[in-house]
């Protein structure tokens, strides 16, 4: 019976302790997201063309012509 609550014991505090740290990391991931947010704008005349330097991977990025 002591081996028994000995692993109920761990298994809750394992639990516990993962709720726990999503909870902490999720906020903290929200926090830092939230402040560092990247702002991008483009000012551009009449017949004019603009580039983006950088490389954005989202499945197929071809540009077809």
């Amino acid at each position: 019976m002591e081996q028994i609550k000995w692993i109920f014991s761990g298994i809750g505090t394992e639990i516990l302790s993962s709720i726990i740290g999503l909870i902490v990391g999720a906020f903290a991931g929200y926090r830092y997201g939230v402040h560092n947010s990247i702002k991008q704008s483009q000012k551009a005349g009449n017949n004019s063309k603009q580039t983006q330097i950088g490389s954005i991977n989202y499945g197929n990025n071809r540009s077809e012509k």
